[in-house]
């Protein structure tokens, strides 16, 4: 007898945790998250043009590239 109250017992409390976990809460009053200014749809405007290596001014350093030992 004492074994099936066991049972009994813990079917109880899984049925329980079950409509516990599985409960409908009650719908809270929520506003959405205000949106930030994420930039997504602003206009792109251009910047200064990259310059390639060539056109480089006279007065500017020669770029340094590094030179590994060779045997």
């Amino acid at each position: 007898m004492t074994p099936t109250l066991i049972v009994l017992a813990l079917a109880a409390l899984g049925v329980a945790l079950v409509v516990w976990m599985t409960r409908k809460k009650p719908s809270a009053t929520t506003t959405p998250p205000a949106e930030g200014d994420t930039a997504w749809n602003d206009p792109v405007s251009p910047g200064e043009p990259a310059q390639p290596i060539d056109d480089r001014s006279e007065t500017a350093p020669p770029p340094q590239v590094p030179q590994e030992p060779r045997p």
